[in-house]
């Protein structure tokens, strides 16, 4: 889906940061795939959210057939779908993640 033409902000309570980064996950069932969100990021609350997502990621269940990837975080781009978004390792081990 498009980013909306507003500005997304950062999921940090008070923050009011624009949101940089989807911290998101590869899903799949075993027929379809998508981006699961945990998060939308500020550059300075990144760390923060990757690990709460890896945390809520690491207790998740999956159904027999379902896969579930590390979160990470992903470059937001306005008018890009989730399949387009670039996953930034750079970010990822710049946090600590």
């Amino acid at each position: 889906m498009p980013m909306p033409p507003y500005p997304v902000l950062c999921y940090t309570q008070g923050c009011g940061q624009v949101a940089e980064y989807k911290i998101a996950a590869r899903w799949s069932d075993g027929i379809t795939g998508e981006l699961k969100t945990y998060a939308l990021s500020c550059a300075g609350c990144l760390a923060e959210w990757l690990r709460r997502s890896r945390k809520k990621q690491a207790i998740c269940r999956l159904a027999p057939g379902e896969t579930l990837e590390i979160p990470g975080a992903y470059h937001m781009a306005r008018g890009h779908r989730d399949q387009q978004l670039r996953r930034l390792p750079e970010r990822e081990g710049e946090t600590g993640g």
